[in-house]
């Protein structure tokens, strides 16, 4: 019997990060990126973040985040989101709006999961609709959304996804796409989710 080892990396981050990607036209590029983070553990402490950029890839795109660390925040944006492949192309990711001292609240219901942000009049609901089976995954650091960490994982695709911001649902629905164990729609829990420095 092989003994259990103990990996050598610093862990960057522990905890939840789902997403939620919509597109108008599923033929075209993705209309609005949505993420949410449930920190456990990292170097700037604790915390919770609700991103949604709108129009990422256009010039009149904006980005909103609601957050109750902000440290915590910016090292997300700057060391993770920003290197996610969906997030590259946008030119404005350094200058998004970020609301602090936000209050958190994750409503389950069946296999639905939604997760609100509210800071004053500003306000966040993300919605992931009919959870699939868990799965666990393990992905080398080559192959990571920064090409820097191992990245371990339980994920649940949803069948479909909405983002309410302030009120007002974003236009547009998921898609699917290939994800890592065959084709799946563009929204999903990350569920205890770590990534490794390698």
């Amino acid at each position: 019997m092989s003994n259990p080892s103990v990996l050598p990396g610093k862990v960057a981050w522990t905890g939840d990060n789902p997403f939620i990607y919509l597109k108008e036209d599923p033929a075209a590029d993705f209309t609005s990126l949505s993420v949410f983070f449930r920190i456990n553990a990292s170097p700037f402490g604790i915390g919770q973040a609700a991103l949604v950029v709108v129009r990422p890839y256009d010039e009149d795109g904006y980005g909103i985040v609601l957050t109750d660390n902000d440290s915590l925040t910016n090292y997300l944006i700057d060391e993770f989101v920003s290197k996610f492949v969906l997030f590259r192309p946008c030119s404005f990711m350094d200058k998004l709006e970020i609301i602090s001292d936000a209050d958190f609240k994750t409503i389950r219901e069946g296999d639905d999961w939604i997760e609100e942000a509210h800071s004053g009049d500003r306000s966040i609901r993300l919605i992931w609709r009919d959870l699939g089976t868990p799965f666990a995954v393990d992905v080398p650091g080559p192959e990571s959304g920064t090409g820097q960490h191992e990245m371990f994982s339980v994920f649940r695709i949803a069948q479909a996804g909405e983002v309410f911001l302030d009120g007002e649902r974003l236009p547009g629905n998921t898609v699917q796409r290939d994800f890592l164990n065959g084709p799946g729609q563009s929204a999903g829990m990350a569920i205890s989710e770590t990534w490794v420095e390698v």
